[in-house]
């Protein structure tokens, strides 16, 4: 068994949370800041991986598996999946080249879809069933299963035509590796279910597909598609194929249905015992399978896959109720997520660790992938949302904590238009200009700072922050100036910085140094006068000395003799 099915890349991604808020049920969450998959909240539906615009998000492939297999000329079947035609509208083209590139044969998916529509209408001739759910898309079985359990004895108890086509090539061929060739992600999960396993043997998208054969691949003339007893069951992949292939009936009224929403509004409604008497035909992509999450990187490619595919059907040929040549039954389980019991008490608590402090601040936007605040508390009580991740809160705490700033610091700023013309100014630049009590918006700047050099900065074309440092006589100030445009915005912001008393100090502190070094000049030049003045009168006296010494010494010589 796969562990994953659709994994994070996360040297791709941004952070930006789309796929968090696309995830129809929560499963695409944020936490340790990056997005994280729930595999027992996932349905695989796949719309984190077609809404990323970065491609963060990759899905497991068995492609070099099935290469393998061709390589080692084992016997290896492709079904295609009616949706191939909005990537592979040449079929004649396709079929050839992939034999030569190893495949035992190529055959439609909608050969199986044909047998399941006899099912449904074997079903439908019955009218046993209070509704019956189309089984045809894996994301709406399980999404039954896991979080509409009551409903589904509701399901038709029908395997998909996947599944009924790997069991119809399987039935002739034993021995056969059977390929699907998948639009959608949630196929690969269907392949492993023990339900249905050793039915299909792997799974490769189209575009994996294509980019193989893709320089191979004659793009010749298009020709209509060979027909088959049930072609008109390669309208499945449509919006409203599953019906179209149906006869008329009485017994239930017939209503497609596509998109997650609208399928739990419909789910919702026969819980509600409002709803009786249908038969549903689901889709979990919006346009059908043909929209499916791995023809995501295709764009437009579904208008021509649309009428390649209904030009190749007969309409009036509908299918049938009778025998069906092999077993299709398939058994759904209740397998509800598990939900653990909050109180009240606890949902406040967690509420207000949000910083959801009063009722104003209960947005319900829907911006951090939950419908309501209340629904994300409990996802946090269940450690499965980050508590921080609310975008109206974030960004009113960023606009907060920017209006302190601007409000609070001591420089002043002046926010300008492209005119000159003043557009903001905090209370700081307000009092530096002596302007306390004035509203000086839409003021030309030249009124409160008239200097011709700022005034040609503001002017000039330079990208980056300009600096001028200019003495005001009539504010009686020394002014600095940082100088910053924001040219995506076409405004220039001024922040000005008063130097008055900083230059008054320093002034102060250069005429006290003078002074210091004149005091101090004056004493050494006093000393050193004093110094010579003693060094003179030394010398005298050792002179007198010298000379009194040596006339005694010349006395006492003579005494001698």
């Amino acid at each position: 068994m796969r562990q994953e099915y659709i994994y994070l890349q996360q040297s791709n991604c941004h952070n930006c949370m789309r796929c968090v808020r696309s995830c129809p049920t929560n499963a695409m969450t944020y936490l340790d800041h990056q997005p994280k998959i729930l595999k027992e909240d996932c349905i695989y539906c796949g719309r984190c991986y077609a809404i990323c615009p970065y491609e963060a998000k990759k899905v497991k492939s068995d492609f070099e598996m099935v290469k393998d297999w061709l390589n080692n000329h084992d016997e290896v079947y492709l079904s295609l999946a009616p949706s191939f035609a909005a990537v592979f509208p040449q079929l004649q083209a396709l079929e050839e080249l992939l034999k030569k590139r190893g495949f035992t044969e190529i055959l439609e998916t909608a050969r199986g879809a044909a047998v399941v529509s006899k099912a449904y209408a074997n079903l439908i001739e019955e009218h046993e069933m209070k509704n019956i759910i189309s089984t045809c898309c894996p994301v709406v079985t399980t999404l039954i299963e896991k979080y509409y359990p009551d409903l589904t004895d509701q399901l038709a108890p029908v395997v998909s035509p996947m599944i009924a086509h790997g069991k119809m090539i399987k039935k002739e061929h034993p021995n056969a590796k059977v390929v699907f060739l998948s639009p959608c992600i949630a196929k690969y999960k269907e392949m492993d279910d023990p339900r249905f396993q050793h039915v299909i043997d792997a799974c490769i998208s189209m575009e994996e597909l294509l980019g193989w054969i893709e320089k191979d691949l004659r793009k010749d003339e298009l020709r209509l598609w060979n027909d088959f007893e049930g072609s008109i069951a390669r309208l499945y992949p449509t919006p409203g194929g599953i019906i179209a292939t149906l006869p008329r009936e009485t017994n239930y009224k017939y209503v497609a249905l596509e998109g997650i929403g609208r399928i739990r509004s419909m789910l919702e409604a026969i819980r509600e015992n409002t709803l009786e008497g249908y038969f549903f035909e689901t889709s979990a992509c919006s346009g059908s399978c043909i929209e499916g999450p791995l023809l995501s990187h295709f764009k437009h490619n579904e208008w021509l896959g649309q009428s390649m595919i209904r030009e190749s059907v007969d309409n009036q040929k509908k299918i049938q109720p009778g025998p069906i040549p092999l077993c299709l039954d398939a058994k759904w389980r209740k397998d509800p997520v598990s939900r653990n019991y909050h109180t009240e008490e606890e949902i406040q608590r967690a509420l207000l660790f949000m910083g959801k402090d009063s009722p104003k601040k209960i947005y319900d936007c829907g911006a951090c992938g939950y419908e309501t605040c209340r629904a994300k508390a409990i996802a946090v009580l269940e450690k499965k949302a980050d508590p921080s991740i609310c975008m109206p809160l974030s960004l009113e705490k960023a606009q907060s904590l920017s209006n302190t700033i601007i409000e609070c610091t001591p420089n002043g700023i002046v926010v300008l238009n492209e005119d000159l013309d003043i557009l903001e100014m905090n209370p700081a630049a307000k009092e530096l200009l002596h302007i306390g009590n004035v509203d000086p918006k839409n003021m030309p700047i030249t009124a409160l700072l008239p200097d011709d050099a700022l005034e040609r900065l503001i002017k000039s074309t330079a990208d980056k922050p300009e600096f001028i440092r200019i003495w005001y006589a009539g504010y009686g100030k020394l002014i600095d100036h940082a100088i910053v445009k924001n040219k995506p915005q076409k405004v220039t912001v001024l922040i000005l910085m008063d130097r008055t008393k900083e230059n008054r100090r320093e002034m102060q502190m250069r005429e006290m140094r003078d002074r210091t070094m004149e005091v101090t000049q004056q004493v050494i030049n006093e000393q050193m006068t004093t110094v010579q003045e003693i060094a003179s009168i030394l010398g005298e006296t050792t002179a007198r000395s010298k000379v009194a010494l040596t006339r005694l010494k010349q006395a006492m010589e003579e005494s001698d003799e």
